[in-house]
């Protein structure tokens, strides 16, 4: 049941982690100014940062996409109904990217006082449109992500494995670490039932990074706390949509414990920026720092740092 509330309430996920070592000015944007921008009677600057925060670039979006298609396909399955083909997962995710264009041209106003319900691509909004190399791009990213799907080694074990049980499909979990709420999100869990193992899967459409194996962790830490799961019992795999490969990792409990201390670190870092931390209330904006750098093109938040760039200067 939704609760009005001045301020957010405190959490900690790896994405929030993420957005804090990138910059402590996106951070506030993200996670504070956006708060209740949904409300009509909302400040001006709390609805623009509501705005901004939901906008997606054409490479998170497809993701997204990609992403709830599988989820669906495997909801499918395990409900014993019909399956979708490749051809009809890629039309069905080529439906909703057209959809997210015409809201970005079209509909921009619809966007402008709804942003939850209509899309707007960063692509649109900060730049000249979609280019032919970049839609072509997502086409063949959208093409390989959803072949490689069905030839990867989650989904052939899914359909041949004579005994499993499902634990989590693409849900939002979340659980306590020192009276903080921690979330994750899970895209597949399952137990091979003839291993007597549990398999974490996440699902990349991305290229390979060195971060993908210290989020797996945080998944390892989720269930071998909320479900008492030893941690010699879980498998980690990250499935690599773009390039068909997949990576699998047995943590040892001194990762684990490695993965609990990076957590703590953050959020006591976190906690310096709030002038309440019960409330959650935070410090003054101009002390949450801009982090200038590459990524700043990207950012859905550039127009709030070229307005304060611009007021310095003029």
């Amino acid at each position: 049941m939704y609760v009005h509330r001045d301020f957010p309430e405190f959490s900690w996920s790896n994405s929030r982690h993420k957005t804090f070592l990138e910059c402590v000015r996106k951070y506030y944007h993200q996670y504070y100014e956006s708060h209740n921008g949904w409300l009509y009677e909302a400040p001006d600057e709390n609805k623009a940062a509501y705005r901004l925060k939901n906008i997606k670039n054409i490479p998170i979006l497809l993701g997204d996409l990609i992403h709830k298609a599988i989820d669906w396909q495997l909801k499918k399955f395990l409900n014993d109904k019909s399956l979708f083909t490749e051809d009809e997962m890629i039309t069905l995710i080529t439906r909703s990217l057209n959809k997210a264009y015409l809201d970005s041209t079209k509909h921009r106003q619809h966007w402008f006082n709804k942003p939850k319900q209509y899309q707007m691509l960063h692509e649109i909004y900060y730049g000249d449109g979609l280019s032919k190399d970049a839609i072509a791009s997502a086409k063949m990213k959208l093409d390989l992500c959803i072949k490689n799907f069905f030839t990867s080694r989650t989904y052939q074990d899914i359909l041949t494995k004579l005994e499993m049980h499902v634990l989590h499909s693409e849900d939002f979990q979340t659980f306590e670490v020192n009276g903080v709420d921690v979330f994750v999100v899970l895209d597949f869990v399952y137990k091979d039932v003839s291993q007597e193992k549990w398999i974490v899967v996440d699902w990349k459409t991305g290229k390979e990074s060195e971060d993908d194996r210290k989020q797996l962790a945080f998944y390892a830490l989720f269930l071998s706390k909320q479900h008492n799961i030893p941690i010699e019992d879980i498998i980690l795999r990250n499935e690599y949509l773009l390039s068909g490969k997949h990576q699998e990792y047995k943590l040892t409990e001194f990762e684990i414990e490695s993965a609990q201390a990076l957590m703590n670190d953050s959020i006591y870092y976190m906690l310096k920026y709030l002038e309440d931390p019960v409330k959650n209330k935070p410090v003054n904006i101009e002390q949450f720092e801009m982090n200038p750098s590459r990524k700043c093109q990207s950012c859905n938040f550039k127009e709030k740092c070229l307005s304060v760039h611009d007021s310095l200067n003029g």
